[in-house]
C-alpha cells in the first residue's frame, strides 16, 4: 500500500473518521468504523487508547475521539490484517 500522507491531518479521529484516514493514509485499503472498533476491543494490551492507557478516548459529542498521531502510529505498526470485503458471488436463495 503507498503512504498517501495528507498535510492537514484533523487533531482527533473518531472510529468513522479513523477509519477513513486509514484508507486515505495508505494503511488499509478496506476498513469500516466498526472494523477499528473490532481491534480496539481484541487489541486490549497493545490499545493505546481508554482508561489507564497511555491516551485517553476525549468525548466529541457523543463519540469517542482519538489523538490522530498515537492512532496513526498504531495502525502503521499494527496494520489491519482482515478478511477485507467479501467478493464471492451470493448463493441464490431458493424459489417457491
Amino acid at each position: 500500500m503507498t503512504r498517501r500522507s495528507r498535510p492537514d491531518l484533523p487533531t482527533f479521529v473518531t472510529f468513522k473518521s479513523g477509519a477513513e484516514l486509514l484508507v486515505a493514509e495508505g494503511i488499509s485499503t478496506s476498513i469500516t468504523a466498526d472494523g477499528v472498533r473490532y481491534i480496539a476491543r481484541q487489541s486490549r494490551k497493545g490499545w493505546p487508547f481508554g482508561d489507564g492507557r497511555p491516551y485517553p478516548y476525549e468525548k466529541a459529542g457523543n463519540a469517542r475521539a482519538m489523538a490522530t498521531g498515537p492512532f496513526l502510529a498504531y495502525f502503521r505498526k499494527h496494520p489491519p490484517k482482515g478478511r477485507g470485503p467479501n467478493k464471492a458471488s451470493r448463493a441464490s436463495g431458493g424459489e417457491s
